[in-house]
């Protein structure tokens, strides 16, 4: 069992803007210093608990700061960008991290990102296969090239050679950096995608362990059905909301700060997407029965690290085991007690899991 951190992040609005950056940046570095894997960094533009817009800038920031944590982008949403652009500003991150970097591709989903950019939400999900699509061959080409679809069309069809002028900046890793995808339900088209393609499959923090399972199968079902071998297990990340202390009842008072409004606010987000199916233990729920003390008894994991070493074997059993656990960043709420629940998974958490 690998360990690494998916950062939305969760900061409430309330808080200074700039203590935020800082405090996601000062939790990169100690990551890394700890043996975290990966740092998987969000990206949304109208959401105030969710507060960074340009991932790429954070991570070019990171980078300098830390050593071995390797940094990508969860996601780099593409309908909100012209794949041009993309493309050549995640190849040069590639350079400037040596090869430390993994990229995310991804729809979004925030009604409100979709209108700053005047998008139409029925197309986006088209968008944003084609602009993979589009980033993918642009990665590949050389000019002359003239690559179009319904939304794009990217061109240079007058390259200089003798100015060295028409070719753009292809990544350090080749042929580019690997390459992942989210994933939140079951019948996920997102884990048929990643499965028919090779791409690493990341499932979302605040869905059960049946739907885990499920999106394992599905993906699955997309590598066989492309001719590709059976996928390895050691290529799942599952994201999971932790909150491990030193005994229950210090986990349990933190999670009633800061960290409990933050799945209030993810319970209205995740029904305002309508995905809380993903979200139920029983079928027979109803959606009111999805409150914050339901997740943060259910979904989330909360306890000593015995409790939730327990808890996180249940999933792996439930799901037939995974490769890497990405730990949900939290809001620090001025507590040291969230450094501690950083510092408990790698050293105390992981290494359990890891004996079996």
């Amino acid at each position: 069992m690998k360990l690494g951190m998916f950062m939305m992040p969760l900061h409430p609005p309330e808080r200074d803007r700039t203590d935020c950056f800082e405090e996601d940046l000062d939790l990169v570095v100690r990551c890394d210093r700890l043996g975290y894997e990966e740092a998987w960094i969000g990206q949304h533009h109208t959401l105030d608990w969710e507060p960074i817009p340009s991932n790429d800038v954070f991570i070019a920031n990171a980078l300098p700061r830390t050593t071995t944590i390797k940094l990508g982008t969860g996601v780099s949403i593409m309908p909100l960008h012209h794949p041009a652009n993309v493309a050549t500003r995640l190849a040069y991150l590639d350079h400037l991290a040596r090869g430390r970097f993994l990229v995310g591709f991804g729809q979004g989903g925030v009604p409100c990102d979709y209108e700053l950019f005047d998008l139409d939400p029925a197309k986006v999900g088209l968008m944003t296969a084609r602009g993979m699509d589009m980033v993918l061959r642009l990665w590949e080409s050389t000019a002359p090239f003239d690559i179009e679809d319904e939304f794009w069309r990217v061109k240079v069809q007058n390259p200089r050679p003798d100015l060295s002028m028409g070719d753009i900046l292809k990544p350090y890793q080749k042929p580019h950096p690997p390459i992942a995808m989210s994933i939140i339900k079951a019948e996920s088209r997102g884990a048929l995608t990643a499965g028919e393609r090779g791409y690493i499959p990341i499932s979302a923090n605040l869905v059960t362990p049946a739907v885990l399972k499920r999106q394992w199968e599905v993906y699955c079902e997309g590598a066989a059905g492309t001719g590709r071998p059976e996928p390895d297990r050691g290529e799942w990340r599952v994201c999971r909301s932790v909150m491990v202390a030193d005994t229950d009842a210090d986990a349990w008072e933190f999670a009633r700060g800061v960290y409990s409004r933050s799945y209030e606010y993810m319970i209205k987000i995740l029904k305002a997407g309508m995905v809380q199916e993903a979200m139920k233990l029983d079928p027979r729920m109803t959606d009111d029965d999805i409150d914050v003390e339901y997740v943060l008894n259910n979904l989330c994991i909360v306890g000593s690290v015995d409790t939730v070493v327990h808890r996180l074997r249940d999933v792996i059993d439930v799901t037939g085991g995974f490769g890497q656990l990405l730990m949900i960043a939290q809001d620090s709420d001025n507590d040291e007690r969230w450094w501690r629940c950083v510092e408990l998974l790698a050293t105390e958490v992981v290494p359990a899991l890891s004996a079996g």
